[in-house]
């Protein structure tokens, strides 16, 4: 049990530094683009909406690739493919129960599970960052046109 939690701790380490450089990431892309865009809000919250949503989509699956890869290395599934599903069904903590993982590793379904709601929910904060560092110039724009 106790390797399974020393497993789970050091994948959800190195899944909190995917998301953390996609963060990074965003920002760096996003405040260049925020200067050439000023006096477009529309285009800007559209094209900073966009910008996060394929970088954190593309974090998400890294992520699920890093579980995915512990699930296929330690052999958690009979098939070595369903690995990648395997790992995305409890990371998105769909719970279909089609493809079984081993008894012996219980403890690293639920942590997958913990790890797919944190990073999550750290998307969904900086989305609705996205959100509230456009909306007031967006509404700004809206009450200026005729």
């Amino acid at each position: 049990m106790m390797d399974e939690l020393i497993t789970g701790v050091a994948v959800n380490v190195a899944v909190m530094l995917v998301h953390l450089s996609a963060t990074l990431t965003l920002l760096a892309l996003t405040r260049p683009f925020e200067k050439a865009l000023w006096k477009f809000p529309h285009a800007r919250v559209t094209f900073a909406l966009l910008t996060a949503n394929v970088i954190l989509l593309s974090a998400h699956l890294i992520e699920v690739g890093i579980w995915g890869g512990v699930y296929g290395y330690l052999g958690l599934v009979s098939n070595p493919g369903d690995a990648y599903y395997s790992a995305f069904v409890n990371y998105t903590t769909l719970g279909y129960g089609d493809v079984l993982q081993a008894t012996r590793t219980r403890l690293l379904g639920p942590m997958a599970a913990g790890s797919g709601i944190m990073m999550f929910g750290w998307s969904t904060a900086l989305l609705i960052y996205v959100l509230q560092s456009h909306l007031p110039h967006l509404l700004g724009a809206r009450r200026e046109a005729p």
